[in-house]
């Protein structure tokens, strides 16, 4: 078994720089790197507590979010994830560990497969890339299910949300009603969502026929404020959309007050839905017509593919698509004559 003596002979380290890595203390990004690299090819895994090596667990897993932003309005999907996760680990009396990750701090996560601080993972990566980073990595055979399909990368154990079905029911009810004119308002560029909703909607627009005019594109960041600068954009084209489609629901109530401010009447004079449907929607007014994301069921989907991960009991490679469904309000209606 190897020791913290032989990673620093293959790091070129101290012993104390390595225990100082293993054990969180502030080391430089480069002496990390290397211990970590090293801990990785010598396939380390530190002493466990006596309870633990009994059984060979540690009866938690870790639940991470890559994200930059820590911005609360993460809770509008998060808790219920949180809710259907929680659900499933009380069945088998396993803790969770939960944190938000910044995306250049990924060494945080090796670090604690290698240490086997927690049994398994669940990751929400939302940002391009990162997937692709951790799947190079983690430890081949450590437990991980990734809730967010990364465009660039094919993880083995993945549950998620089906984005282009979300956009295909948004965009097509829109159509049902008549609506040939729509204008869309998307978020953050780097955004894993984002893109896959952006692509979603490109191809929709073909299949259906409809013109995808630049002038009734506008680019958001997921939140109330650039969705409402966005729908003031869209509202200076000539023609103007009548239905407008925003890629997350913050972004629409910032559109439904762009739309008061002009003087329009949402629907009457303009539709608008949104995506998610977290508290804002239903509280909003008109209340507002979405797409809604099961995460309380993805929570506990992925949970369960992850403790049977954790057990030895699920061998072949999995993805599950959580399907999405229309939140019929009052934003939205028949295009106006």
């Amino acid at each position: 078994m190897a020791t913290v003596k032989d990673i620093a002979r293959l790091a070129g380290v101290s012993p104390t720089t390595v225990s100082w890595a293993l054990n969180g203390k502030r080391v430089s990004e480069e002496s990390l790197r290397r211990v970590l690299e090293a801990a990785r090819e010598l396939n380390y895994h530190p002493k466990m507590s006596a309870r633990s090596l009994r059984a060979g667990k540690v009866f938690s897993i870790g639940f991470y979010i890559v994200n930059p932003s820590l911005d609360p309005r993460l809770n509008g999907y998060l808790f219920p994830m949180l809710a259907g996760i929680s659900k499933v680990l009380a069945e088998d009396n396993y803790a969770m560990q939960f944190d938000i990750i910044m995306p250049d701090k990924l060494d945080l996560l090796v670090k604690k497969a290698l240490e086997h601080s927690v049994d398994g993972m669940l990751i929400l990566p939302q940002f391009q890339g990162v997937t692709e980073q951790l799947l190079k990595d983690l430890p081949d055979k450590f437990p991980v299910v990734y809730m967010q399909q990364d465009p660039g990368a094919d993880p083995e154990h993945c549950v998620v949300i089906d984005q282009a079905a979300g956009v295909d029911l948004a965009i097509r009810r829109l159509y049902q009603l008549g609506h040939r004119d729509i204008g869309i308002i998307t978020g953050p560029e780097e955004h894993v969502d984002n893109q896959l909703r952006l692509a979603a909607a490109r191809r929709v627009f073909a299949d259906l026929g409809l013109t995808w005019r630049e002038a009734w594109v506008a680019h958001g960041q997921f939140d109330m404020e650039s969705g409402e600068a966005g729908m003031r954009r869209i509202l200076q084209a000539n023609p103007r959309p009548t239905a407008v489609f925003c890629f997350n629901d913050y972004m629409a109530i910032g559109a439904l007050r762009a739309a008061a401010a002009a003087g329009l009447s949402v629907p009457e004079d303009v539709s608008i839905l949104g995506f998610d449907d977290t508290d804002v929607a239903e509280a909003s007014t008109p209340a507002l017509t979405t797409i809604q994301q099961p995460v309380f069921q993805q929570g506990q989907q992925a949970a369960a593919m992850l403790m049977q991960l954790i057990k030895g009991e699920a061998a072949a490679a999995k993805v599950e698509r959580i399907q999405p469904a229309v939140i019929e309000r009052s934003s939205v209606e028949r295009r106006p004559s």
